[in-house]
């Protein structure tokens, strides 16, 4: 799995904007499954889903287990709280929130079921879970992440990091069997599409910042190598980019949600 210290600014610089893409469905369903107005969003990173809710008119909250995301959450939405908190024990009260989210959370946790328990722990007993997980074994944005490693002669990342028995199918039965699994009832799931428009400068400072596997990949490498890792990004990017020198990509996400059993 990734390591994701010390990378908010660059994850909010860079990849936040690909995991905005799944938010309005993922408050959407918040809002269809409960008349209470008190969310906490558990793995906010720089706070983007709290953000959104406190405009929906949520009395909002956020945890995040990383210090530096925490960090750009105050620093970019400064009227709202955030708090350390890490899955599977946020240390939160139990019944502390109407909508519990976490979005593109479940997926970079060792055990997803046991972080799905905890979830509903601190939902009030009438509140509802709603999470995001990737469609599939791997990114949209792989393809253009092996080329780069392709052309630098870099390993590519396993496909799959959890072991078997803490593994989940990503699709949206997949993904609503494991809800269950971890105690949840009244479970249902839906894919959500949008198109992912990036300029590949800004997506490149996030991989400079060592976000994500292909950060951390980047992060591990000598000088020469980085260079040659950017020049290769360029290449691919370029081929891949529109007239307006943006690049778009099609994603999926499963959307899942469940109340407290």
């Amino acid at each position: 799995m990734a390591d994701w210290s010390d990378v908010g600014d660059a994850y909010a610089a860079s990849f936040a904007a690909l995991c905005a893409g799944a938010v309005d469905a993922l408050l959407d369903e918040a809002a269809a499954r409960t008349t209470g107005r008190v969310l906490l969003d558990v793995g906010t990173g720089p706070g983007t889903v709290a953000a959104a809710a406190a405009a929906r008119g949520w009395d909002a909250a956020g945890v995040d287990a990383e210090e530096s995301m925490l960090a750009a959450a105050r620093r970019l939405h400064p009227g709202l709280s955030f708090s350390l908190g890490r899955l599977p024990r946020l240390g939160i009260d139990a019944d502390a929130a109407d909508a519990v989210t976490a979005n593109f959370v479940l997926n970079h946790v060792p055990d997803a079921r046991e972080s799905a328990r905890e979830l509903a722990r601190v939902a009030k007993p009438d509140g509802v879970v709603v999470a995001t997980i990737w469609y599939g074994v791997t990114s949209p944005l792989r393809p253009m992440w092996d080329a780069m490693l392709d052309a630098v002669g870099l390993d590519r990342p396993a496909d799959r990091t959890l072991p078997a028995e803490k593994d989940f199918g990503r699709d949206a039965d997949g993904v609503a069997a494991m809800l269950r699994e971890g105690g949840l009832d009244g479970v249902r799931a839906e894919i959500v599409a949008w198109d992912y428009a990036f300029d590949p400068a800004e997506l490149w400072a996030g991989v400079e910042g060592g976000v994500a596997t292909v950060g951390c990949i980047y992060r591990a490498q000598d000088a020469a190598t980085r260079a040659r890792m950017a020049q290769a990004y360029d290449r691919v990017t370029s081929e891949r980019a529109g007239a307006d020198g943006r690049v778009t990509v099609p994603h999926r996400a499963v959307l899942v949600s469940g109340r407290p059993g």
